[in-house]
C-alpha cells in the first residue's frame, strides 16, 4: 500500500463502504431515477436480476458521455465515479421489476 500511495500521490488504498442499498424499479412504482451525482467517490452497482427474463428496459446512462449500460448480467458490477464527474440516471424499467444493489465507497482518509 506505501507503494501505491508513493507512486499515486492522493489514491488511497483504504476506502469504507458508507451505505450499501437495494433499489428496486417497477413502471407502476419507480420506473426510473431522474439524473444525478451519487454522493460517494465511487459507486458499486450490481445487477440482482436478468433483463429479458425478469424484467425489460432500464440501465444506467452516464449523461455527459452519451453512455448507456443497459444489459448488465445478473450478479456483475458496474464500478464508476460517485461525485462531480459521472452525472447519471437510471432509465425506465418497462416491465416487470428490476433488483439493484448500490453501494457507495468512500476513501478512509486519516482515519
Amino acid at each position: 500500500d506505501r507503494m501505491t500511495e508513493a507512486r499515486y500521490p492522493g489514491y488511497y488504498t483504504k476506502a469504507v463502504f458508507d451505505l450499501a442499498f437495494v433499489v428496486r424499479y417497477r413502471p407502476d412504482e419507480q420506473p426510473s431515477l431522474m439524473p444525478h451525482h451519487d454522493a460517494s467517490t465511487f459507486t458499486i452497482n450490481i445487477a440482482l436480476n436478468s433483463v429479458g427474463i425478469d424484467f425489460e428496459g432500464g440501465g444506467c446512462r452516464f449523461l455527459r458521455y452519451n453512455c448507456s449500460i443497459t444489459s448488465p448480467r445478473k450478479g456483475w458490477a458496474l464500478l464508476h465515479p460517485g461525485r462531480l464527474t459521472h452525472y447519471h440516471e437510471g432509465l425506465p424499467t418497462t416491465k416487470g421489476t428490476r433488483y439493484i444493489h448500490v453501494s457507495f465507497v468512500d476513501p478512509q482518509i486519516g482515519r
